[in-house]
């Protein structure tokens, strides 16, 4: 909310923000938004974010930029680096080759490992660990699909199997 309503205020808000990342020594960037179409946009956003923390923090402050509903406490930018870190692991793997079918399973229990190691891992905020419970269970569910997409089960290989056992069935 803060990226758009700076975004839309060309001769108020950005004009500030850039004279705050000056005085910051920062690059100037207009910040990221979060895009639900776009998987890695919830990192991206978080990377700068925390980046860009300090001038976040200034611009919020100010009482003229009427932005104080935006200004995050210490508390909500510990957690804002916690979700970074859980979703750092994720986006650098699937960031790293172009995903194809194949990649697809092991990726997921690639997923699903981290997803339940750091649910347990009292470093996290409860928030984070619940949140990362809600993510195990949401993947499990699409992974179960999997079960049943003859198109997953011939990229693993495994379609050939259940297929010559079908045609026995039928045989038999």
């Amino acid at each position: 909310k803060l990226a758009f309503k700076m975004i839309h205020s060309t001769t108020k808000l950005l004009p500030v923000w850039y004279i705050v990342l000056e005085k910051c020594k920062l690059s100037q960037r207009v910040m990221p938004r979060d895009v639900a179409t776009r998987w890695n946009s919830t990192f991206d956003m978080l990377t700068f974010a925390l980046k860009y923390h300090k001038a976040i923090d200034m611009i919020c402050a100010d009482k003229n930029m009427d932005l104080r509903d935006y200004e995050l406490s210490e508390k909500e930018w510990e957690l804002a680096q916690q979700l970074h870190d859980v979703l750092k692991d994720a986006t650098l793997f699937l960031s790293q080759s172009t995903p194809n079918l194949a990649t697809v399973i092991p990726a997921m229990d690639m997923i699903d490992r981290k997803l339940t190691t750091d649910s347990i891992m009292r470093t996290y905020e409860p928030a984070i660990r619940a949140s990362l419970g809600l993510a195990k269970k949401t993947l499990n569910h699409y992974y179960s699909m999997t079960d049943w997409s003859e198109v997953y089960q011939i990229a693993m290989g495994t379609f050939s199997v259940i297929l010559s056992l079908h045609y026995k069935c039928l045989l038999y």
